[in-house]
């Protein structure tokens, strides 16, 4: 397949690990080169799985939900929209990886804005995706920083228009700095690796990651692709666009494990680049550089120079013309039309600088000794609170038709200090109901113990309840649950405190 005649010059890849890579996707036709925008082609282009442009599993069906400039992921419920596969930028290679940052420099970084209380309301949560064989301890420190790069993109970038927005994560507080909380999520190897977006996104989505108030910035632990992310193509300048709810998904392959082509993917989900635009190439990006979003992503199209300084290709919208402006001019395309800078999943102006929620148990991996099929272990540390014990619109953990003693647990991957868990209980009046005794335990390095001088474990449904217990220094804290009787138990949510 043809590719475009301009070349980017492009950091290294270790160095690029930082706040993003210069010339994201160089020299590279996005989507596919697709040969026609007749609205009745069909056809898809060839592999080419050297360069991540796999196209089994995507098809065009311009009558459909995706329209004649999108791809459409199959498999997939609901109707999922893409504008296709990325090919990596000069010095990535699909089938290589990114270098992992040296974690000393973790203890510079931090988020610039936090806002909230770093799980409520929509927000990007960030997954790193792997199979049997995980670097969550290896690259945690990493993927923190991209996703710290990515919000200095996308903020440095309103600067231009005189704004500020940031992106709004799911965050913790890590050594009192406000940091994006890295998810890790365990799937099948044979849906990793897949030559096919839809089985990797079918596991995600069953492990519990479907909220309607997330966009997934996913860094996948595989060969597969450079990068690829959900577009909606909807240009309704309204709240209600589509770009504004999730769940959505952004996929980064450990090859392209950088803070640039994370911002292209995301901002693809954040609704660029709308196929009216007046610099749109008509598959999902602009053709007026240097841009993150903007390239020669069909043999037809053709790319202008019109921001000179070739450091806005690392910089959102040339000329802020297409789709982001913090302050568009009246009359233009942007006051009229979808603009980015209005998403919803995004912080407008200086947010909260206090760290959020020092909840300790959102960074951890849950496991449990059953789950239920139609439940989730991931519900026991997502973040949501619960209306109620018998709540039955957000994820839960249950042990139907399992009793006797069971239990659930978060581990991390350093040692944590804890003195104070909560614990909400799950009952459904169907099977499941609250233990008939309950305790915290922690692991000694070689066993479990009981959290010492416990401050006691009541019974209660529709609440937090909190146990204070002598500080400990531990990897791993478990619900330890006994039934009562025949039925069977569960949790809503586990939240973990140093203080």
């Amino acid at each position: 397949m043809p590719r475009s005649a301009t070349t980017r010059i492009i950091v290294a890849a270790a160095a690029a690990i930082g706040l993003g890579v210069t010339g994201v996707f160089a020299g590279t036709a996005f989507a596919g080169d697709r040969t026609s925008q007749t609205a009745g082609l069909t056809a898809m282009p060839a592999n080419e799985p050297a360069k991540g442009l796999v196209y089994d599993g995507l098809q065009r069906r311009p009558a459909g939900p995706c329209g004649a400039g999108l791809l459409e992921v199959k498999g997939t419920s609901p109707t999922m929209c893409t504008h296709g596969p990325d090919a990596p930028p000069a010095g990535l290679s699909v089938k290589a990886t990114v270098p992992a940052m040296a974690s000393a420099s973790a203890a510079v970084q931090s988020l610039a804005v936090c806002e909230g209380d770093g799980t409520s309301g929509r927000r990007v949560e960030v997954l790193y995706i792997h199979g049997s064989t995980s670097r969550y301890t290896q690259y945690l420190e990493t993927f923190r920083t991209l996703a710290e790069g990515v919000d200095t993109i996308f903020n440095e970038s309103a600067k231009e228009t005189g704004g500020e927005r940031h992106v709004r994560y799911v965050t913790e507080s890590v050594n009192g700095a406000c940091r994006p909380v890295v998810r890790n999520v365990q799937i099948a190897d044979s849906a990793l690796n897949a030559n096919d977006w839809a089985p990797l996104l079918n596991a995600v989505k069953a492990a519990g990651y479907t909220r309607t108030d997330r966009k997934y910035l996913q860094f996948v632990d595989a060969n597969v692709y450079c990068g690829i992310g959900g577009l909606a193509g909807d240009t309704r300048k309204s709240d209600a666009n589509r770009s504004n709810t999730g769940p959505e998904y952004a996929r980064a392959d450990n090859g392209c494990w950088t803070a640039g082509v994370a911002a292209h993917e995301l901002g693809h989900t954040l609704g660029a680049v709308n196929n009216n635009a007046p610099n749109a190439s008509g598959f999902g990006h602009c053709t007026d550089e240097w841009d993150v979003m903007c390239y020669k992503d069909d043999p037809s199209v053709t790319v202008r120079t019109v921001c000179t300084a070739q450091s806005h290709d690392n910089r959102l919208d040339c000329n802020h013309d297409d789709y982001y402006n913090t302050n568009p001019a009246a009359g233009s395309y942007l006051s009229q039309y979808y603009n980015v800078a209005d998403n919803l999943f995004l912080i407008k102006g200086g947010g909260t600088t206090t760290p959020p929620d020092s909840n300790l148990a959102r960074s951890a991996t849950p496991s449990a000794s059953y789950t239920s099929p139609w439940e989730t272990v991931s519900a026991l540390n997502d973040g949501i609170d619960p209306s109620s014990s018998n709540d039955t619109v957000n994820p839960r953990w249950g042990t139907w038709p399992n009793s006797g003693q069971q239990w659930a647990e978060l581990q991390w991957s350093s040692a944590q200090t804890l003195k104070r868990a909560q614990v909400y209980l799950f009952d459904d009046n169907q099977g499941i109901d609250v233990p008939a005794s309950w305790k915290l335990q922690y692991w000694t390095g070689s066993a479990y113990a009981d959290v010492p001088e416990a401050s006691g474990y009541p019974v209660t449904a529709n609440t937090y309840l909190t146990v204070t217990f002598t500080q400990v220094s531990t990897t791993r804290l478990r619900v330890l649950l006994q039934s009562n009787g025949t039925n069977s138990v569960g949790l809503l949510e586990i939240k973990a405190y140093a203080s």
